[in-house]
This record gives C-alpha cells, sequence and structure tokens, in this order.
C-alpha cells in the first residue's frame, strides 16, 4: 500500500503580500497542491493523507468545490484529511456539510474516528480541531488496534497550544505510520515511522530551508517512507559584513554578484560590520532585481570618539564617551552601573547607541 503524507498546505494564505512578487507566492500554493495530486496519479498512490490546515483559514464553499475538483482527479486514490487549528470546523462548515468525491473521507468528528479502507487492508485514525487551540496532550493515550490491518494516525500539533505531543508515547502507539501536521518545516523519525511532512511551500519568512512531501510504502515486511522535496520557493538566511565606506550601491553589487538570481530564492538579508554614521541604507536600492523579503540591520556606526570627545568636551555627548569609555574597575563604579556595566560589548553598544541618538538626525 503506497501513500503519500502532506499537510499545512494553507490553501488561500497569501505569503509576501506586499512584495512584488505576493501575487505568485499565493498563486504557488494552489499549483503546489495540484503538483501533489499529479504525484498521486503517476505514483499510482493509494493512499493520499492530509494531516490538517489544507485551507488557512476555514474554508468556504467554493473553495472546498475547487479542491474536491483535483480530488476527483484521482479516483483511485483514497483521500483522508483532518482539519487542523487554521482550517478548524466551527459551526456549519463545508468540511461536513459540502458533498465530496467518492474517493474523500472528511474525519470531521472532534472526537477519535477511522475509516478502513477492505480492499488496502488499511485504517485510518484521526479527529479534526473544532476551535484553533486545544492545549490537552490528547494523542497521549492512543493505542493502535491488534486487529490484523494496518493501521495510520493522522495527527495535528505539537505545541503548547496545539495539542502537545510527547513523541516517545506516540511512538510507543502502535501505528504502522503516524502522518503528523503542524509544524512547517519537515521532521523525521524512521525508526518510529512517525514524520512531519513539513509544508509542501514556505508559509513565511521564518520558513527556512526546502519544503516537501513524504511518499512511502506499507508491507508486511513494514513501514517505509522518505521526504521529497516539491516547493517552488526556499527562504534563505544571508550575512553581508559591511565597513564605513560601504554605499548602498556597494551593497547592490555585492549582492547581485553573489546571490543566485533565480526567483525561487527569497533572501533575508542581514547587514553586519561598521557603517558611517551618515549612512542610510534604502532597501529598495539594496534589493535591486533580488528578491529580498527583509533587510535586518545589524550594523554599528563608526564614529571618531576621539574627534568627538574633543568636539563635545562640555556636553551631553562627550560625557557619556568620558563615561562609557572608562574601565569600570579602574574607575571603581562597577557595582553602581547595573547589569552589564562591567561588560565591555555591552558598553560599547550603549556607547553607539547613544551617540546615534544624540548626534544624528533620526536620534
Amino acid at each position: 500500500m503506497r501513500f503519500l503524507h502532506t499537510a499545512d498546505i494553507h490553501l488561500g494564505a497569501a505569503p509576501d503580500k506586499d512584495l512584488p512578487w505576493g501575487e505568485s507566492r499565493r498563486r504557488a500554493l494552489w499549483d503546489t497542491f495540484a503538483h501533489l495530486i499529479d504525484i498521486c496519479d503517476r505514483k499510482q498512490v493509494d493512499l493520499l493523507l492530509i494531516a490538517g490546515d489544507l485551507f488557512h483559514r476555514t474554508p468556504l464553499s467554493r473553495e472546498c468545490r475547487e479542491v474536491n475538483a483535483y480530488f476527483s482527479r484521482i479516483p483511485d486514490t483514497r483521500v483522508v484529511i483532518i482539519a487542523g487549528n487554521h482550517d478548524c470546523i466551527r459551526g456549519a462548515s463545508p468540511y461536513m456539510d459540502d458533498p465530496w468525491a467518492p474517493n474523500v473521507t472528511v474525519l470531521s468528528s472532534e472526537e477519535l474516528d477511522s475509516v478502513y479502507f477492505p480492499e488496502l487492508n488499511t485504517e485510518v485514525h484521526g479527529f479534526s480541531y473544532h476551535r484553533s487551540e486545544i492545549r490537552e496532550p490528547l494523542y497521549d493515550t492512543l493505542r493502535a488496534p491488534r486487529n490484523g490491518r494496518h493501521h495510520i494516525l493522522l495527527a495535528h500539533g505539537g505545541d503548547e497550544t496545539h495539542i502537545p505531543i510527547r513523541l516517545g508515547k506516540l511512538a510507543a502507539a502502535g501505528f504502522d505510520y503516524v502522518a503528523l501536521g503542524h509544524i512547517h518545516a519537515p521532521r523525521i523519525f524512521q525508526k518510529a515511522a512517525m514524520a512531519y511532512c513539513g509544508s509542501p511551500e514556505p508559509m513565511d519568512r521564518t520558513d527556512i530551508g526546502a519544503r516537501g512531501y513524504i511518499l512511502g510504502d506499507i508491507t508486511p515486511e513494514g513501514c517505509s517512507f522518505r521526504w521529497n522535496p516539491c516547493g517552488t520557493a526556499e527562504y534563505v538566511p544571508v550575512t553581508l559584513e559591511v565597513d564605513e565606506g560601504s554605499t548602498n550601491a556597494d551593497i547592490a553589487a555585492k549582492l547581485a554578484e553573489t546571490l543566485n538570481p533565480d526567483p525561487r530564492y527569497l533572501y533575508r538579508l542581514t547587514l553586519t560590520g561598521y557603517r558611517d554614521p551618515d549612512t542610510v541604507w534604502e532597501e529598495a536600492r539594496i534589493r535591486g532585481d533580488l528578491r529580498i523579503v527583509d533587510i535586518t540591520d545589524e550594523t554599528r556606526p563608526a564614529f571618531d570618539r576621539e574627534r568627538l570627545a574633543s568636539e563635545h568636551a562640555h556636553d551631553l555627548a562627550g560625557l557619556l564617551i568620558r563615561t562609557l569609555s572608562e574601565d569600570p574597575d579602574t574607575a571603581g563604579n562597577a557595582s553602581e552601573g547595573g547589569p552589564g556595566a562591567d561588560d565591555p560589548d555591552i558598553r560599547e553598544m550603549a556607547l553607539d547607541f547613544g551617540l546615534s541618538a544624540l548626534l544624528t538626525p533620526e536620534g
């Protein structure tokens, strides 16, 4: 019996919606979902497992109809779905009320339920969220029946507010495979026959790394499975060190020279080092044609402290330089400066921040 495990597809979401490529990212969620359906057809998948958050919110009827049209293309693949915390079942939900294709089962109850496929000798267990937060560890006490069938559990959660999961207890529950959802990064537990497949597309800039799905087989010898990439985008962290001579044009040229311009890569840029105190970073110029989703400025101003100390000998800037440049041990005031007063790195940062506030227009 062959299965494909996916979760956290989040149809209807709009990643990077405020950036020029936002619309293409929104469409990519649907395109990648369609790609998973094609894989089920090409790989002759018997069972498509969707472990929660197929939708980004409680779905509309038209969204369910559109998804159902895709499921209708793979009539020989049985589809089993649970609702997660994002698309939880609230009142009259299309998950429960709309007609689904004959090959689709939604385990819509908030109590543990199952569906048995005799032709596969496989029973799939799970339950859906009916509220966005569930703090109880509801999977801790589950046990797979011992009745000669293959047993698969669909489970969504893994943090304090979304069904805390003790992986050791779940691994000992006796299921042939546990298909986990909610955590967007893939996590594979081969020996325990369970996995977070991760989202098939990165959902926001914190989803660092490649995204994909799991394809597996259950045979009399046991369960084997592997993770496969499928995402059309990947957030990549990048750090660039600058100096006081660096300009916006210099940084843009350096990035254009070193980073891959392939639009699948979405960069999170961090600037470090020292900059001229008068420099203002212009994000549009730095980005150029690259897909840089955000720029974090961790640079520090390269103040000429000796000159400033002389020029500001009789004002607050000069006092700040003299005070924070003194060795706290020789000055005899380490115990009066509060936490971190004797830490040279903290004193350096405090001096930079203080001078920036006093000497630059933004301050």
